[in-house]
């Protein structure tokens, strides 16, 4: 006698998630560029840190959880494909998304990143709204 299959359980929707509860960190070694997005996404009512290098990024990652880390391709020290691959045994759960001021010329290093599993590239100089799209995208109960 088999066992009776369970019946499927209706997908659970997400809870919608407030703003405040959801926690980004920026990463860029340009400092004023870091500073505007923590003032962006502060007003968006966002938990922001920043963060001005790879090693800086990871032990605030690795003290932290963060749902969204927004992470610049082209930095001294660690660049953000070493950083992203080291992000993903420090914060396995944060989604990242590499900014990038070098567009087409560093497309391999951005392929290998989308091949890692990098959420999202964006280009500088971006737009406000592409940097809030893209949370409301990796988060899209977030209101």
């Amino acid at each position: 006698m088999g066992r009776k299959p369970k019946a499927a359980a209706a997908p659970k929707q997400a809870e919608p998630r407030k703003r405040a509860e959801i926690a980004v960190l920026v990463v860029d070694d340009e400092m004023n560029l870091t500073l505007a997005m923590r003032r962006l996404l502060s007003a968006e009512g966002d938990r922001t840190e920043t963060a001005n290098s790879g090693d800086e990024a990871l032990r605030k990652a690795k003290e932290e959880h963060y749902d969204v880390i927004f992470l610049d391709v082209n930095m001294p020290g660690m660049n953000g494909l070493e950083t992203f691959v080291k992000l993903g045994e420090a914060a396995p759960q944060s989604a990242v998304v590499m900014i990038t001021g070098y567009g087409r010329t560093l497309k391999a290093v951005i392929e290998e990143a989308r091949s890692l599993g990098v959420r999202a590239v964006i280009d500088k100089p971006f737009k406000i709204n592409q940097i809030t799209e893209a949370i409301r995208e990796i988060i899209p109960h977030a209101d």
